[in-house]
């Protein structure tokens, strides 16, 4: 289970490390957003694929 914390968390802290937020920046928004957008964005990108395969779009 703490792997897939850890993969879920990954974007945002990959994107917090690499701007050196700290935590009195407010690391945990900084990451919120990230995550946010990201997996939202792979969702979109999902939904997108998975309905170009219905038969109606055919």
């Amino acid at each position: 289970m703490e792997a897939v914390l850890r993969l879920i968390l990954l974007p945002g802290e990959l994107i917090a490390d690499r701007f050196h937020v700290s935590k009195e920046e407010n690391r945990d928004l900084v990451r919120m957003l990230i995550n946010g957008l990201f997996w939202i964005f792979v969702a979109i990108i999902g939904l997108a694929i998975w309905t170009s395969t219905l038969s109606i779009y055919q």
